[in-house]
């Protein structure tokens, strides 16, 4: 699934929001200004930025229009500024959506899927993976014979590493991936998950299918294959 960062001050507004695309099956990066969105950016490179307009220590469309000059990525803003003025000049910079407070989350998940079209990079539900197949809308892998009975943590880690193709993913982005508070985790978490995934899709020590980079975390061996329905 996508990778989003939100970049939003209310701590609160934050994590509801943070909270509600992790339930919808997206990897979720928290920022609480544009320092630390600077931050993750240099660690991690997101599908999308939802970004709230209102950040302290900067004007938000001079930071939407930073962002907007960076990256591919998409970028969505929330704000409270409900004028058409605010809407067209988020709109001429270069923004690929605009929601006004209070938003609906599954509205929200809805418009990223949608810009995630827009762009080009609607990825197929179902990648095969070595011998298996995993639905990631449905939540399922399955080899044909039998279904493999993961857990959401085991899950989330493994479509994480689905997205990234055959590239490195840190630690502290599985991490982020998997748990909904990450300051109430720690990275055993992570080597913990990938040991029983392991496990469970038949993988001896050091097999082929989930590579380690020590010192850093996590890949697939080999580039998983898109499988039509």
């Amino acid at each position: 699934m996508y990778s989003v960062v939100v970049v939003e001050d209310e701590t609160l507004t934050r994590r509801a929001i943070a909270l509600s695309l992790r339930e919808a099956g997206f990897t979720v990066h928290e920022a609480s200004d544009a320092l630390a969105c600077r931050a993750l950016l240099r660690q991690t490179r997101p599908d999308m930025i939802v970004l709230d307009l209102g950040l302290p220590g900067i004007d938000g469309m001079d930071f939407a229009r930073e962002l907007r000059v960076r990256s591919d990525f998409g970028l969505i803003i929330v704000t409270r500024q409900s004028a058409p003025e605010a809407r067209i000049a988020s709109l001429d910079l270069g923004a690929d959506d605009y929601l006004i407070k209070p938003i609906h989350y599954g509205e929200l998940a809805a418009r990223i899927r949608s810009v995630m079209r827009r762009l080009g990079r609607d990825r197929s539900r179902r990648r095969k993976v070595g011998q298996w197949t995993v639905d990631l809308e449905a939540r399922t892998v399955s080899n044909g014979r039998l279904d493999a009975s993961l857990t959401r943590g085991e899950f989330d880690i493994l479509a994480r590493l689905i997205q990234a193709d055959t590239k490195i993913v840190t630690r502290q982005e599985l991490l982020s991936a998997i748990s909904r508070s990450p300051q109430e985790s720690d990275m055993r978490s992570v080597d913990a998950l990938v040991s029983r995934l392991r496990r469970k899709l038949g993988e001896t020590t050091g097999g082929n299918l989930i590579a380690t980079a020590p010192g850093f975390g996590y890949r697939l061996a080999a580039t998983p294959e898109t499988e039509e329905p």
